[in-house]
């Protein structure tokens, strides 16, 4: 009985053995063949053990679909803020513009206005240039050529001139001379002042010139 149990013991371990090496060889071929890997081999252990098996590779799949959802929403947005960006700058480039309109208007206006008053000033101007002269040129007429330059020096040179066109020409003459001869006249009339521009002329000159301008 011994015997028999003794060889029972024998025949078992060699099949247990013949069994491990069969189990060791398709093991190798497995992972030689990359159809076994650590992540198959944990989770055959947890299957025996009883536990479900984790899903990293379905997890590790999401993942990247996640992340680009997210890059999605992100872009979106982004593109959500560079439109209303737009819109605001557009609002303001019309505001500035209506802005800019409205200003050239009232320059516009304003420049008008101007031209107005200064036609309208130089007719009063005009005006009471005839009205002087109506009333001056009757008694310059009668004074000497000294005594009308001693009146008409203060002026600028065009009411000069204007005065003297209105005088009888014999008596424009006499004024003329007067101030091309007459003593008195030689600092103010025939010398150019000191703090004159360069090339400037004697105040006799220039009257002379612009009486014979053509009118």
């Amino acid at each position: 009985m011994k015997e028999f149990l003794g060889l029972l013991v024998k025949v078992y371990a060699a099949l247990a053995g013949y069994a491990v090496a069969v189990l060791a060889l398709i093991l190798a071929v497995l992972a030689g063949s990359g159809a076994l890997t650590g992540e198959r081999v944990h989770a055959a252990f947890e299957a025996l053990r009883g536990r479900a098996p984790a899903a990293p590779a379905v997890a590790a799949a999401k993942k990247p679909a996640e992340d680009l959802s997210e890059r999605e929403q992100i872009l979106e947005r982004r593109a959500q803020e560079l439109q209303k960006l737009e819109e605001r700058a557009a609002l303001r480039v019309s505001l500035v513009k209506a802005e800019q309109e409205a200003l050239d208007r009232k320059r516009a206006e304003a420049e008008a206005v101007l031209a107005e008053a200064q036609h309208a000033r130089r007719d009063a101007a005009d005006a009471k240039s005839d009205e002087e002269l109506a009333a001056t040129v009757p008694i310059l007429s009668r004074m000497d050529a000294a005594g009308v330059v001693a009146i008409l020096k203060d002026g600028d040179d065009a009411r000069f001139v204007r005065h003297l066109r209105a005088l009888r020409p014999a008596k424009a003459a006499e004024v003329l001379e007067a101030l091309r001869t007459d003593p008195q006249f030689e600092q103010e009339f025939r010398r150019v002042p000191a703090d004159a521009p360069p090339g400037s002329k004697p105040r006799a000159q220039r009257l002379n010139e612009e009486f014979l301008k053509s009118p």
